[in-house]
């Protein structure tokens, strides 16, 4: 029951302009979830999908993201062998390219070689504050109006980096956004819609 809300959201971007992200892909699911809902949502849609990961594991936190993430240091670990097989066998390697290492250097790197990216979706699953708020940055220049911007763990007392990445993104950024939470299940937790 966990993807029912991740759909509607998504359901909600078709015929919004620009490309999918995800940040943060683990093992990969739901990146493979988000590729498939494209492919049959808008069949012939050319948005690609982005999926940023270090595939080493949760990476060092800093003090805002407090004690339980710096307990969490390397887990999470992803395959990323075993996630490029998965996206072949589906035949989505057309579609989905993944963005490997440190996300502090991938994203601004992305940033400089994509300057044409537009955003409909971003699934934001770093869990930390650093990264998280590196992707809001690359976000923010990027995102449709109507385009979704989706936190796994924002809210959560687990995980405060992340809630206090998207409090100082609302605060600064000259976008406006609806706030929308998940009715249906514990996670993703919020998400925001950009309406102008």
């Amino acid at each position: 029951g966990n993807k029912l809300w991740t759909y509607d959201l998504l359901k909600k971007t078709v015929g919004v302009p620009g490309d999918i992200f995800e940040f943060g892909c683990w093992k990969g699911s739901n990146l493979m979830f988000l590729s498939k809902l494209n492919s049959l949502l808008e069949p012939s849609s050319p948005k690609r999908i982005f999926g940023f990961d270090n595939f080493s594991g949760l990476p060092e936190s800093v003090e805002k993201d407090g004690s339980f993430a710096i307990a969490q240091s390397g887990n999470y670990l992803g395959n990323e062998l075993l996630l490029r097989k998965v996206i072949e066998l589906f035949d989505l390697h057309m579609k989905v390219e993944l963005v490997v290492g440190d996300a502090l250097k991938t994203i601004p790197a992305f940033d400089s070689e994509y300057p044409e990216t537009i955003c409909s979706f971003a699934y934001l699953d770093f869990d930390l504050y650093e990264p998280t708020n590196e992707a809001l940055k690359l976000i923010d220049k990027a995102i449709s109006v109507g385009g979704v911007i989706v936190f796994d763990e924002a809210g959560t007392k687990e995980w405060p980096g992340e809630t206090i990445a998207m409090k100082e993104y609302l605060a600064s950024t000259s976008h406006k956004f609806e706030m929308l939470s998940n009715p249906i299940s514990k996670q993703p937790t919020i998400a925001l819609r950009r309406t102008a």
